[in-house]
């Protein structure tokens, strides 16, 4: 009887931990969409601000509990969702040329900025974590590719502060990009495909579409998707090349997949053979567009804005670099298959 005493108290103890973290991370959630429309800011830069702001109250360690269950595996959730929003049907008016292209810019992407980060100093979960980044999906492939890195203050650190710099050379992206275009002499067509092969986050790839033409916007829009669908398979490299690393040592027992690239990999296979309703797939995404807000606000809440003045030079030469030689790619792709 004292024992079965004992563990309901353990229990509740526990949750007590637990319900302050996790109310923070929905307040996060909950505020970052709706001051982002207000605003006219990225979503993910204002759950990064938001939560920052928790953390200079000094709240993060007392909040930490569940601030995890947020940043952890309501983030690899949040990631997983991201496979129902494949829509295969639209992905294919691109064809074969959008594969390959898309496939050969997240590729050379990835060893481009790893290759770039490391030569200037970042450890290699560092430098995969920066590159993901600008060659697949901005915010949400840092996210995606920090869970395939072993968890670490620094890489957390470095996450959050990646997810700062791949929104604002976004935001740089979508208002020079399009005159580039103009002034190399693309079409509108192939305007958008390189808006949607060379841009990080979707929001603002989407905005340089629009400053050109509606062609121009499904162009991107369909070339951005091209590039999300190899997320997956990209954190699978992640977590390969970091296993057999000194930086994955943590992750030396890994037998395949992370679970979450699998569940990405299945609902979006599951959307593709259309059995997913409508309605369905908007929760999801809502629901996962929920979860990645709240994970990045943890992680931010955890750090504080003390981590601002930690901001490696190297690494903010790394994003840059790696940006420029993703629109390199972008640029000869288009010019080769479109």
């Amino acid at each position: 009887m004292n024992t079965a005493v004992a563990r309901l108290g353990g229990a509740r103890f526990e949750i007590g931990k637990l319900w302050p973290g996790l109310i923070a991370g929905l307040a996060i959630a909950l505020l970052a969409r709706p001051l982002a429309h207000g605003l006219h800011a990225p979503a993910p830069l204002i759950a990064v601000v938001l939560g920052m702001g928790v953390g200079a109250l000094g709240l993060g360690a007392r909040l930490a509990a569940g601030l995890d269950l947020w940043a952890k595996p309501g983030l690899r959730l949040g990631v997983a969702l991201m496979g129902a929003q494949i829509t295969w049907s639209e992905f294919a008016l691109l064809g074969g040329p959008a594969i390959l292209a898309s496939g050969a810019v997240v590729l050379g992407g990835l060893t481009v900025g790893a290759a770039v980060g490391m030569a200037l100093g970042l450890p290699l979960a560092e430098a995969l974590i920066a590159a993901a980044a600008c060659s697949i999906c901005g915010a949400s492939a840092a996210l995606a590719a920090s869970q395939a890195a072993p968890p670490s203050p620094a890489n957390q650190r470095t996450t959050a502060l990646v997810i700062i710099g791949v929104n604002l050379l976004s935001t740089v992206a979508m208002l020079a990009y399009p005159p580039i275009a103009h002034a190399l002499g693309f079409t509108a067509h192939q305007a958008g495909v390189f808006f949607g092969l060379s841009i990080h986050d979707v929001a603002q790839v989407a905005g340089a579409g629009s400053s050109v033409s509606p062609e121009a916007a499904g162009a991107a829009a369909l070339a951005k998707l091209a590039r999300i669908v190899w997320l997956g398979p990209a954190v699978v490299l992640i977590g390969v090349l970091l296993s057999r690393s000194g930086d994955g040592a943590a992750k030396a027992g890994l037998k395949g997949p992370p679970a979450f690239v699998l569940g990405f990999a299945a609902l979006a296979a599951v959307r593709g053979l259309g059995w997913l309703p409508p309605m369905l797939v908007t929760t999801l995404a809502t629901v996962s567009s929920f979860l990645l807000l709240a994970g990045v606000g943890a992680i931010s809440a955890k750090l504080g804005p003390a981590a601002l003045l930690q901001v490696k030079p190297k690494l903010a030469a790394a994003l840059g670099l790696s940006t420029l030689a993703v629109a390199l790619f972008a640029y000869g792709l288009t010019r080769l298959f479109f």
